[in-house]
């Protein structure tokens, strides 16, 4: 799935098990640990520069980021038997959470809560568990809570990647602002691209962040919605949102500030003129 504002969501899809095959939950703890091994970042990330080049020319600055977000579903259509969400959660709370963490061998009962923390169920037969890298969907109908789960992955991959870029650019900023100005003649501003760069930079990331933002609209599905809920609890969506405002504020701090110093050197070069042109006056009236 490619997004507009500059995103790419590759999936690879598993069945666990064949129609004539039966695969048991107890069996889902080392499967998920063989599959977090594949690591298919660089697969992705080679199908990624292929749908690039596909679509350049439709691309605006093309370049490929280091960033990437990876995340893991396990959904579960049915069982044998029904299950209710509370009893699986009693029976095999053991076994679900070594499923969310991708761990062969049995966590500790802290580490047990921590993994099932996130759970939302709508109906007493289906059940969501929502962790940081991984989620458990048990339900027949898992495509909208499966495509929130996306959605959101993507939405933490753009704020890790304007984060990113605020702090590159703050660094390069920060050494301009301690150099002093010196003299700057009217009319001409020694800063004008920096303070261009300065404005550019805060629209992008303001627009880029409301552009992710609107990729994903929950209004009248309270279930999708507490799903949504979840999922940003769990990826600290608030604190990466925090800290791009408080960088974004850095930024307008920076471009008030080289705006102010542009103006105020201009001024102190017009104050010189005008006593200059006053002195000349002054000594064409003595010696006229």
């Amino acid at each position: 799935m490619v997004f507009d504002f500059g995103a790419a969501s590759i999936a690879y899809r598993w069945p666990l098990a064949a129609s004539r095959e039966k695969l048991f939950l107890q069996d889902l703890p080392q499967l998920s640990q063989e599959l977090y091994g594949r690591n298919l970042e660089a697969h992705a990330r080679a199908q990624a520069q292929r749908l690039m080049e596909t679509i350049r020319s439709a691309i605006v600055r093309p370049e490929l980021s280091s960033l990437v977000e990876d995340y893991y579903l396990f959904i579960i259509e049915e069982f044998d038997q029904p299950w209710r969400a509370e009893e699986l959660l009693a029976q095999h709370r053991s076994t679900l959470a070594q499923v969310l963490r991708f761990e062969s061998q049995p966590l500790s009962r802290e580490q047990q809560d921590d993994a099932l923390t996130q759970r939302i169920a709508y109906f007493q037969n289906d059940l969501v568990l929502v962790d940081w890298n991984s989620a458990i969907i048990y339900d027949r109908d898992y495509v909208d809570a499966a495509n929130v789960l996306e959605l959101l992955n993507v939405e933490l991959l753009e704020a890790r990647y304007i984060d990113a870029e605020l702090d590159k650019r703050i660094i390069e900023y920060q050494g301009l602002v301690r150099k002093p100005t010196g003299w700057s003649l009217p009319f001409r501003t020694p800063y004008r691209k920096t303070i261009q760069e300065l404005a550019e930079l805060r629209i992008e990331s303001l627009v880029l962040a409301k552009r992710v933002e609107s990729a994903l609209k929950l209004i009248g599905d309270l279930y999708l919605a507490r799903v949504h809920n979840a999922a940003t609890a769990r990826f600290y969506l608030s604190d990466w949102e925090s800290a791009i405002s408080r960088k974004l504020d850095i930024i307008a701090n920076f471009y008030q500030l080289l705006t102010d110093r542009v103006r105020t050197t201009q001024s102190h070069t017009l104050e010189l003129v005008i006593i200059a042109l006053i002195l000349a006056e002054i000594l064409m009236a003595i010696f006229r």
